[in-house]
């Protein structure tokens, strides 16, 4: 899927519109992403480069990861 942002927040918020199941299971209830719900932008994670106000550059890419547990 392809979207064009400013911000990885915007993107959780379309991503959030376009398919409403996943809202809940992107970002708290304040608008942070989970810890379990990974967010990359250009392969390194946004927590790392200012969270979701991390700015979103033509060309960039951003990656969703939810971690995966089991035993």
């Amino acid at each position: 899927m392809t979207i064009t942002v400013n911000l990885p927040s915007v993107l959780a918020a379309d991503v959030a519109t376009r398919y409403p199941g996943l809202a809940p299971r992107l970002r708290d209830k304040d608008g942070k992403p989970y810890p379990f719900v990974n967010f990359y932008l250009n392969d390194e994670d946004v927590r790392f480069r200012g969270g979701f106000a991390a700015p979103v550059r033509d060309g960039d890419e951003v990656t969703v990861i939810p971690a995966i547990a089991g035993g």
